[in-house]
């Protein structure tokens, strides 16, 4: 607990300004913030005021957040107490891998915690308002549920894991791979129909709301993202991630590396025990390379140091952190026997010490995303608090905008209006006409029939900082269209095009 609450003192004091006056890193944070005040208020995953929606990829997390949002909380209060809850489920995953580490000794198992609490990307992640913190610690809820006999537990597990972030559900039929009671077969396939068993029940739930919301199993994000969001190749991907992107999160190159190596060889090495803490540590060495794998390829990211992109990857990192002081803690203690026992309670604290220097520079590059997003997306959210709930904006960064904006919104992207990833995209957005567009460089081309009174700027928005949520430094700054009523033009996001028609009627503003 002391540990828990010193790393939690070091970030406010590293990052005052993230407390005090910043919201989140990502524009999607704002979003999961919309679908948790929906579940507060009794509304449902809805996205625009009670109309469902399945842009909310992670359920169990707005479900989680709802309780930042009761009481008709302002904002500034929803933020903290997310803030803190994300803490503190990172604070959970360390925990629960202490408890299952700790058979292999207190100051290893203590060690590969700290690894996980102290971990900048980790760390930083928490206080994102996305679910990560959930992920990892959804993930380390398995490894727990795996120690019981009982088929209860990893049932639950099945039902709760996809919905607190859908790849997660890997681990439920990875994880039984390296935690076996009794060797041989049986018991994965047996934890293998429990959690089949739990996944049927949670996602046939969360893919019957799909259909209801959308008429579609799966929640939209699925459909605008996974195998469309570019276009590089498998390969590429893969050495790319793993190379750089995967080190960059958990161990240097060359440690990750060693890592890996020294991993596969207490796989293959028959006289390690199978229910040695060596052999568990290499296992989730493996499962945690293969959950990297299998998301890269799902989303063919290119590998870069944004947390938009690094979030896909973090669920796996604690495994992979945790790893090091149980391969090589007892081998250690044994070679540094003869020179008494604190040099290799040295090691096991070291380790967690020198990762942590990297928490300054991780905090600031969080605590400047948020900057950002506060000055591009939140600010426009904020100008569209006084517009009229009858009027509609089409916008491409939907979370913000929606949350502190009274305005009906149209996620152009899809992601929250699944609408526009079917074939009728074009009747719904001639059933929505627009008042105000979004229009950030290289996202969205608008052509209005009049160039000359058919759209006005209304305002501009720009970063005051450095611009660091994304590599493209176009999207430091964003415009606020009002359309002339009645107008007409065409709104192009290639390879798509629609024809638009501005509202002919502008509602009064608050």
């Amino acid at each position: 607990m002391l540990c828990v609450l010193a790393v939690l003192a070091l970030c406010v004091a590293l990052v005052p300004d993230y407390w005090r006056a910043r919201g989140f890193p990502l524009d999607d944070a704002w979003i999961h913030a919309v679908y948790a005040r929906s579940v507060a208020r009794g509304d449902g995953l809805s996205y625009n005021p009670g109309v469902p929606a399945t842009g909310e990829t992670s359920p169990l997390w707005a479900v989680v957040l709802a309780v930042a949002h009761l009481g008709n909380a302002d904002a500034a209060r929803a933020v903290l107490v997310t803030k803190l809850l994300g803490f503190l489920l990172h604070a959970l995953t360390a925990a629960g891998l202490y408890v299952v580490f700790r058979e292999s000794g207190r100051r290893w198992a203590a060690s590969a915690a700290l690894l996980v609490l102290v971990s900048p990307h980790l760390v930083a992640a928490s206080l994102s308002g996305m679910e990560v913190p959930l992920a990892t610690c959804v993930a380390v809820g398995f490894l727990l549920a795996l120690r019981s006999e009982r088929s209860g537990p990893y049932v639950l597990c099945g039902v709760l894991g996809p919905l607190a972030r859908p790849e997660v559900g890997l681990f439920l039929f990875l994880l039984p791979l390296v935690v076996r009671p009794q060797p041989g077969w049986k018991p994965v396939l047996r934890r293998w129909f429990h959690a089949g068993v739990g996944v049927a029940l949670g996602g046939g739930a969360w893919a019957l709301w799909n259909l209801h919301a959308s008429g579609r199993p799966l929640p939209a994000t699925f459909y605008a993202k996974v195998g469309t969001s570019n276009q590089l190749p498998l390969l590429a991907t893969q050495w790319a991630g793993f190379f750089r992107l995967v080190p960059e999160l958990s161990w240097p190159g060359p440690v990750f590396a060693a890592l890996v190596v020294v991993a596969g060889g207490v796989l293959v090495l028959r006289r390690v025990p199978p229910t040695s803490p060596e052999r568990l540590a290499a296992g989730l060495v493996g499962v945690a390379l293969v959950f990297c794998s299998v998301s890269q390829a799902l989303l063919r990211h290119p590998a870069s140091q944004i947390f938009y992109t690094q979030r896909y990857l973090l669920p796996a990192i604690p495994f992979l952190l945790a790893a090091p002081p149980l391969l090589l803690g007892r081998w250690l203690e044994a070679r540094l026997a003869t020179r008494g026992p604190w040099l290799a309670t040295a090691l096991a604290v070291l380790l967690p010490l020198a990762l942590a220097t990297g928490l300054p520079a991780r905090l600031t590059r969080l605590e400047n995303d948020a900057h950002n997003i506060d000055d591009l997306q939140v600010q426009e959210g904020r100008f569209l608090a006084k517009a009229s709930p009858g009027d509609v904006v089409w916008a491409l960064d939907a979370g913000a905008p929606r949350f502190f904006g009274q305005a009906f919104v149209v996620d152009m992207i899809g992601l929250n209006t699944p609408e526009l990833l079917t074939e009728g995209a074009q009747a719904y957005l001639d059933q929505h006409p627009p008042r105000f567009m979004e229009w950030t460089q290289g996202w969205a081309s608008i052509q209005p029939d009049d160039r000359s009174s058919g759209m006005r700027g209304v305002h501009r928005f720009q970063t005051t900082t450095d611009y660091t949520v994304t590599r493209e430094q176009s999207a430091a700054r964003r415009l606020l269209l009002e359309c002339a009523p009645g107008t007409g033009g065409v709104y192009a996001r290639p390879p798509l095009r629609w024809r638009y028609t501005c509202a002919t009627l502008h509602h009064e503003s608050n």
